[in-house]
């Protein structure tokens, strides 16, 4: 494997942890704002919970970030994903 390839695969690895730690941090200031929420919601007297809505609907958004930090591949991945499968062929066969 060249250098341009193992430098390639490292970037792609990095890039991965980015999105991952990127995705970490939304969830632990969804946490924060929600348990904020609520403790506000609660201080107030309660009553009706509109804290759901910001709860669903930023919900939604975290879901979707997650997903695509952990589901999704960019299409610069896939190609280099095929390019290490066809170097590793190459290699053995």
């Amino acid at each position: 494997m060249d250098d341009f390839a193992l430098a390639a695969f490292r970037e792609r690895e990095a890039r991965q942890i980015l999105r991952r730690r990127a995705f970490y941090l939304h969830l632990a200031v969804y946490v924060a704002v929600q348990v904020a929420l609520v403790g506000i919601w609660a201080l107030v007297g309660g009553g009706f919970p509109w804290f759901l809505f910001a709860l669903i609907g930023w919900g939604i958004g975290l879901v979707t970030h997650g997903a695509a930090a952990f589901l999704l591949a960019h299409p610069d991945d896939i190609v280099l994903e095929r390019e290490q499968r066809r170097m590793r062929e190459s290699d053995t066969g």
